[in-house]
């Protein structure tokens, strides 16, 4: 089965490159706090005033973060903040995106190398962002924002590489569209319902769906209802969580879109 060993072989190449990825990246999960949702930016779009900036969770100082860099870049690769205050990476995010990287690399092995580098971008930013969300419930803009540049670089050499490339991207955009008007929608109609973080986070969710079609867009947003309720009913069931109890539903979000992304290109290696 020559298609299964090369789809391990890539899983495992892949996994230490998350990790150590993770290791740096990963240092700014610690550097956000939680926010009163009513307080705007990352919860709303209003001029109220916003939550604190990035800081060192032992000094306080604010960390230098440009408005549209992707991290700020001398905490990630010194491990130092302002004050030579350390700064370390939460090991189940570093963990995390090792268990991604060798996802995306078994699943996605049938894939160009741009798509795959599309899709592990998506892995540690979803690691990123799902670490950040349980920790503190929120999807700050510092990441949010500028990861959709990134993306868009990527599946734009993606369809310069790949066959059936331009059709790609086009699905990509309207599912990028798509998932932030109906996501827009569910936050307008009732917004105690829906952060706006999520609203914010669907269109790069969207964006990644879409490039597989638009199927999958409707199949990865229909997961990510569908594992939040269960995960919800069972920790009702277990006494963690009561029917008023604030679930994140980011982790949700990135969590569907990677499985019906994962799953569905895995079935060939699968079947084989």
């Amino acid at each position: 089965m020559p298609g299964m060993s090369s789809a391990l072989l890539l899983g495992l190449a892949l996994a230490p490159l998350g990790g150590l990825l993770a290791h740096h990246a990963g240092r700014v999960v610690v550097l956000f706090t939680a926010h009163d949702p009513g307080d705007g930016d990352d919860t709303g779009p209003d001029d109220a005033p916003g939550p604190p900036p990035p800081s060192l969770p032992g000094s306080g100082r604010a960390v230098p973060w440009a408005r549209w860099s992707p991290l700020p870049w001398r905490l990630v690769l010194t491990g130092r903040g302002p004050g030579a205050e350390r700064v370390a990476a939460p090991w189940p995010v570093v963990v995390g995106a090792a268990a991604a990287f060798a996802a995306v690399g078994f699943c996605g092995a049938q894939r160009s190398a741009a798509e795959i580098a599309a899709l592990a971008f998506l892995a540690l930013w979803g690691t990123l962002l799902t670490a950040v969300d349980l920790r503190v419930q929120r999807l700050p803009d510092a990441l949010v924002r500028p990861a959709y540049p990134v993306a868009l670089a990527l599946l734009a050499a993606a369809a310069l590489t790949t066959p059936s490339g331009t059709s790609s991207a086009v699905g990509a955009l309207v599912g990028m569209a798509g998932m932030w008007a109906v996501y827009w929608l569910l936050w307008f109609v009732y917004p105690p319902g829906m952060g706006w973080g999520d609203v914010k986070l669907s269109g790069l969710v969207g964006l990644h769906l879409g490039w597989f079609g638009l199927d999958t867009a409707v199949a990865g947003a229909a997961a990510a209802f569908l594992l939040f309720t269960c995960v919800g009913l069972v920790l009702i069931a277990l006494g963690r969580a009561g029917r008023r109890t604030q679930i994140p539903f980011g982790p949700f979000m990135i969590g569907g879109a990677l499985l019906v992304i994962l799953l569905g290109d895995s079935l060939p290696l699968l079947t084989e």
